[in-house]
């Protein structure tokens, strides 16, 4: 069988961007340890999503074009209410369109997008140590979200960047390890060398600079990376080898490794009795992906474009609100005391935990639905969270932080779908609840019938004194 030719403006436009499908990510990696006891699910919803969702107008969804190759079918295109589709592959070898329903998230996108929440660098801390947000950095900052830096600033820039030509180390199997060192590493030693000799003409031009300002002189002999022999590059070599921190700071620097953890020295009896260390975030430098990893895609993950939360919500009655609008949350799964874990609340199509620490939502005084499970609920138990920031890990997995919401906002969040009589509706009760016949007899008594003039008792007028 021959195959058609494609004609030079087919071949075009299957070359461009602009009318092209983005390729497809990777699925979620599942754990090897879920592995075990979790079966997987071709239906079920992944923790994000790994191809492109696309949705059309109304008048061409019932024509069946949605912009692709052929037309699609108006059985199964029509009849739904979310009409959003997830494309698989444009054209098989059977030559159809496989697509199927992207609403899962394509209505979870448009959910979260009315929270109005900003996306911040995920904790570089474990779950081990007290953070104390002396200010959070959103991931659109002018330090952060800079993918075109040059060779020389890359080394600078470590603890902000996101993406590097390297892999990360720590999520490498060994298998995958060696393979690296075999065909990426080894074929670099020439280079290596090369790159230490401008490293070591660097540091001694350094030092003479230094010697030459002690001496109240500016002029200093400048070392070049081509008079450094191959003798001092070997006892360079000798002497880091033992010192691993600037052994792969400069491996890392060469190969553009994304960075690692250090580690962190905590002794036994600290351990014991429950010490935890506070580390202020102003002073915290290091990468917020060194523990898991760089992010595949970028921080936001094109789930929300806000800087900052810094906005005020003006409310059509009651003018501008000090909080923003909460919203309402259903309690998944109650806290335990016997494994200290938190509540999961499902806020928008995500799973959100209560904030740790000193706060409402860890208060063991009443039946609080975070605290207890109520069978009797049909519907399940929900309270009202404010939500502030949310942040992608590096697993793409979205974590939103939530915090006990104040009641009046609460009252006000009521009263705006329906639900509760509000400010408004509670001050006019108070004064339908005054009736007439009490003011009537209030002002008839003798209590004020000293007080009333005689041409001024019918007009309930008082006197004074």
């Amino acid at each position: 069988m021959v195959s058609r030719g494609v004609s030079p403006g087919g071949a075009l436009l299957r070359a461009s961007r602009m009318f092209s499908m983005p390729a497809p990510l990777p699925p979620p990696a599942q754990e090897a340890a879920q592995a075990t006891f979790k079966s997987h699910s071709d239906t079920a919803t992944s923790a994000y999503p790994t191809h492109q969702v696309i949705t059309t107008l109304s008048h061409t969804r019932k024509e069946g074009d949605w912009g692709l190759k052929r037309p699609l079918p108006l059985r199964s295109t029509t009849k739904s209410s979310t009409p959003m589709l997830r494309i698989k592959a444009i054209d098989t070898i059977e030559q159809i369109t496989d697509y199927a329903s992207g609403a899962d998230h394509g209505l979870s996108l448009l959910k979260f997008q009315e929270l109005g929440l900003p996306i911040f660098t995920p904790s570089s801390l474990g779950s081990s140590v007290h953070r104390t947000d002396a200010g959070s950095r959103s991931v659109f900052g002018d330090d952060i979200d800079c993918t075109d830096i040059a060779a020389k600033d890359r080394a600078k820039l470590v603890d902000q960047r996101w993406r590097f030509s390297g892999p990360w180390l720590a999520g490498m199997s060994p298998g995958d390890f060696k393979k690296y060192l075999a065909e990426k590493v080894r074929p670099r030693r020439a280079a290596f060398r090369k790159f230490l000799k401008a490293k070591i003409a660097r540091d001694l031009n350094e030092t003479a600079k230094g010697k030459a300002l002690d001496r109240g002189e500016t002029n200093f002999p400048v070392v070049t990376a081509e008079s450094i022999l191959d003798d001092q590059v070997t006892e360079y070599l000798r002497n880091v080898r033992n010192q691993n921190a600037m052994l792969y700071q400069l491996v890392g620097e060469f190969l553009d490794l994304a960075p690692l953890k250090q580690p962190t020295e905590i002794t036994r009896e600290q351990l014991m009795s429950g010490y935890r260390r506070t580390v202020f975030a102003a002073h915290d430098t290091r990468n917020p992906y060194a523990e898991h990893g760089p992010p595949q895609t970028h921080p936001s993950a094109g789930l929300s474009y806000i800087r900052t939360g810094a906005y005020m919500e003006n409310h059509p009655v009651y003018g501008p609100q000090k909080e923003h609008k909460p919203v309402e949350a259903r309690v998944l799964k109650p806290a335990s005391q016997q494994s200290y874990s938190s509540a999961k609340l499902g806020i928008a199509g995500f799973v959100a935990e209560t904030k740790a620490g000193d706060n409402i939502h860890n208060q063991k005084s009443g039946k609080s639905p975070l605290r207890h499970f109520d069978p009797d609920l049909n519907d399940g138990a929900k309270i009202y969270v404010q939500p502030t920031t949310a942040s992608v890990n590096s697993n793409g997995k979205l974590q939103i932080t939530v915090n006990h919401v104040d009641p009046e906002a609460e009252l006000v969040a009521r009263e705006l779908i329906g639900d509760g009589e509000g400010l408004f509706g509670r001050q006019r009760k108070e004064v339908e609840e005054v009736s007439m016949k009490t003011i009537r007899r209030q002002y008839s008594s003798k209590e004020y019938s000293s007080k009333v003039s005689q041409g001024a008792q019918d007009y309930g007028l008082k006197v004074d004194n």
